[in-house]
């Protein structure tokens, strides 16, 4: 399992995606892009994951960076009567970094909790761990 992303974080297609270092490691945080609609930011260096509200519709990387820190801005819509936003705007442009309404509102996984996660015993997917199946046996419900 690769736990960090094997690209520098100035190669130019990480830079495209980039909204905000990562405060945890020396990486960035980027736009996931392959799961909308459940939109998260992902770190460079570490197994970081920073999910966005259910109520975000679509997350846009923007051109536009931020003259500070100089990471990309992000368009956020949210979805219709879901807004937090005062007077329920739906439109919102953010400079992750330093967004308190936003950072408000996502939950972050550090990797550590996501790998106690996949590793606990119990059920699988393999053979009768998990729901579901064609009976119990052969002959379904058992004979007669």
């Amino acid at each position: 399992m690769i736990r960090e992303c094997p690209h520098p974080d100035k190669m130019p297609l990480i830079e495209e995606m980039t909204v905000s270092p990562d405060p945890e490691s020396n990486g960035v945080l980027i736009l996931d892009p392959h799961l909308g609609p459940k939109w998260r930011l992902v770190s460079t260096r570490e197994p970081t994951i920073v999910h966005m509200p259910k109520s975000v519709e679509k997350v846009t990387v923007l051109d536009t960076k931020d003259e500070v820190l100089g990471c990309r801005m992000m368009s956020i819509e949210f979805k219709e009567g879901e807004s937090p936003l005062e007077g329920g705007k739906k439109k919102y442009t953010s400079c992750f970094a330093n967004d308190e309404i936003l950072q408000g509102l996502v939950r972050i996984h550090h990797g550590d909790e996501r790998m106690k996660a996949s590793s606990r015993g119990g059920r699988g997917r393999g053979r009768g761990g998990g729901r579901g199946g064609r009976g119990r046996g052969r002959g379904g419900r058992g004979r007669h």
